[in-house]
């Protein structure tokens, strides 16, 4: 990889649920920000059943060491957008280099409050 091709920077966040009482609340919260190279992969549009669908696939590369504990549970915000992390590839299975193949969510600004998704005696929200 050429220096300088991870520049830009990317958080990666992790779903946390926190047990108050019987009242359990979930939010992502940020574990690091780290430097990562983004490729736009490709994106895709449907109609199905007379509602519009678009997502955007997106590969970003990241230093193993930067996060080696790093799931599909896990998301990434790259310049206000959430990804879902969908694969994650550690190149040549050497622990240098991981490439991450994300599906955009909407503006992570639109998406609701930890609050919303809180539900009484631990059942998750779907």
């Amino acid at each position: 990889m050429q220096s300088g091709e991870m520049r830009h920077r990317v958080e990666i966040q992790r779903l946390i649920k926190v047990l108050t009482g019987n009242v359990t609340t979930t939010n992502y919260q940020t574990l690091k920000t780290v430097w990562a190279k983004v490729n736009g992969l490709y994106g895709r549009e449907k109609w199905e059943e007379d509602v519009y669908e678009a997502d955007r696939t997106a590969v970003f590369t990241i230093r193993h060491i930067a996060c080696p504990d790093l799931t599909v549970k896990d998301r990434l915000v790259f310049r206000g957008k959430a990804y879902n992390i969908t694969h994650i590839d550690n190149v040549l299975f050497v622990n240098q280099f991981v490439k991450i193949t994300a599906v955009a969510m909407e503006d992570i600004a639109a998406l609701p409050l930890a609050d919303e998704h809180s539900s009484q005696g631990g059942a998750a929200d779907g």
